[in-house]
């Protein structure tokens, strides 16, 4: 009878297969691919295919443009996504825009919406964080456009005093990215001008095009705009299949301007 004894350390190593290949094909295997961020769709095709299928979800996105560049229309259609599949969302409104009429003709369920109207840019910044410290908010609008001047308010200066921006501190945009990613739901700042800087994963400048005009007398039906990707952070399956998403824009240096979309108008805000 032939025994066998226990094999030494020396001996636990796995025998050589032959195939020079094997050793790479297994250190592959261990791979972790990487994968996409997940997005908030728009609704519009054009925009989506832009920023590579949506908002994304964890992050801090940014959509500035001057009055009727789309901004709102924009933010409508992410809030017509989301609540007509039963989520529920905030809009903070510091310019006391937000228009529940149009909202709902852009099929936004208003039962689903929580609107604050914010009296400074300081207590807007508090609420959403409130709002992202809350569970059960899918996505948070904060809107921090200029309020426009009334025709009472029209001095200079009057004019003056309502043009001055409040100072944000950098250290608020920390605060909420950080709120956004931990609880990971998604935060989309509506603005006249880029506001977060590199605290944006993503930031969309909106650029009026054309003005499409219907009926006697003439009543403003839809905008042409184009819209304009300033900032993208790094994301490994977006920049993989970048050029493919961009192939109808003309990019320049870092950023992708979009063709012309046409945007029905739901909002004077527009």
């Amino acid at each position: 009878t032939k025994l066998r004894g226990r094999r030494g350390p020396e001996e636990d190593q796995d025998e050589p297969s032959g195939d020079p290949d094997s050793h790479a094909r297994a250190r592959r295997s261990y791979e972790v691919e990487p994968t996409r961020s997940p997005r908030l769709p728009t609704g519009l095709p054009e925009i989506d295919r832009l920023i590579a299928g949506g908002f994304p979800i964890g992050c801090l996105s940014e959509v500035s443009g001057p009055v009727s560049s789309g901004r709102t229309s924009l933010a409508f259609g992410v809030l017509a996504q989301l609540t007509q599949s039963g989520a529920h969302v905030a809009w903070v409104d510091l310019a006391d825009a937000f228009d529940p009429p149009s909202a709902e003709a852009a099929g936004v369920v208003l039962e689903r919406v929580l609107w604050v109207r914010a009296p400074k840019a300081l207590a807007a910044l508090r609420c959403t964080e409130r709002i992202l410290e809350t569970e059960g908010f899918a996505l948070a609008i904060l809107d921090l456009t200029q309020p426009q001047a009334s025709l009472a308010e029209t001095s200079p200066r009057s004019m003056g005093r309502r043009n001055k921006r409040e100072e944000i501190p950098q250290a608020v945009w920390l605060r909420l990215t950080r709120l956004v990613a931990g609880k990971q739901n998604t935060l989309v700042l509506l603005s006249d001008e880029r506001l977060a800087g590199s605290r944006a994963a993503l930031a969309i400048e909106m650029q009026p095009a054309v003005a499409h005009f219907t009926g006697t007398p003439a009543l403003l039906e839809s905008l042409g705009i184009h819209p304009l990707l300033t900032r993208k952070r790094p994301d490994p399956l977006f920049d993989r299949t970048e050029e493919a998403a961009m192939s109808d824009n003309k990019p320049a240096t870092a950023s992708g301007a979009g063709g012309k979309v046409k945007l029905k108008v739901t909002s004077n805000a527009a």
